[in-house]
């Protein structure tokens, strides 16, 4: 090889490498580029955006919004929906039993019974009992006493009503004994077993200056001590 053809090739390599040199500068730059453009991404995806937003105060306090993956949360029921309301009245049977020896007490002394529809009472007329308990199913109505099974009505010469008698069955789990305890020792005793074997009555005197002298008397057996009816009536002048 002579010298002429030498230096041509000498010449030829070098400037392949000149070529690679700058293609290789090239690729640098490009990779430098995606690189930096990369970060560039990476940095505004990773940075939350503000547009639209309210920043919540202490007096604007903003809700956050219920979407359909977020589940509402139920609100709680109040104490009243969950818990039933318990009952403060007292369980004293002298206020919550109307067959008490001091409720018929306090009822005989307004004239009525305990068991008897609100407004019949001593005093009442023959037309107040029919309205209130309507007119016995036998016997004549317009009699001096009326009788409707336990219940009994006497009537004087003007219509009106001076005698009240009931032997509803809530009386007779009653006791004479736990009658007086209550209301304390009658006023009289009669022994009224000539008429029906092994009774007694007692009574007790009403007194009020309001009202005429009413009588409360109570029947009763002398063995078992159970009430059998109980009469009220008011002293004929």
């Amino acid at each position: 090889m002579n010298r002429s053809t030498r230096k041509n090739n000498d010449n030829q390599q070098w400037s392949r490498l000149q070529i690679s040199s700058g293609l290789w500068k090239i690729s640098l730059l490009i990779v430098g580029l995606m690189i930096v453009a990369g970060c560039g991404n990476s940095q505004q995806q990773a940075t939350p955006t503000t547009s639209g937003s309210t920043t919540p105060s202490d007096n604007n306090i903003v809700e956050p919004s219920v979407t359909a993956s977020t589940p509402a949360t139920a609100e709680p029921q109040s104490s009243e929906e969950t818990i039933p309301e318990q009952s403060t009245q007292s369980e004293d049977t002298d206020d919550t039993d109307p067959f008490s020896g001091t409720t018929i007490l306090k009822a005989a002394k307004e004239g009525t019974l305990p068991d008897l529809p609100k407004g019949l009472a001593l005093g009442s007329s023959r037309e107040t009992l029919f309205q209130l308990k309507g007119k016995p199913e036998l016997g004549d109505t317009d009699v001096p006493m009326l009788s409707y099974g336990t219940f009994d009505v006497a009537f004087d010469g003007k219509d009106k009503i001076v005698e009240l008698t009931s032997s509803a069955d809530a009386y007779k789990k009653l006791k004479m004994d736990t009658i007086i305890t209550e209301l304390g020792k009658p006023d009289e005793k009669n022994d009224t077993s000539k008429d029906v074997a092994y009774t007694a009555e007692a009574t007790y005197q009403l007194t009020n200056q309001d009202i005429p002298k009413y009588f409360l008397v109570f029947s009763y057996h002398t063995q078992t001590q159970k009430i059998q009816y109980v009469r009220l009536y008011e002293e004929i002048q």
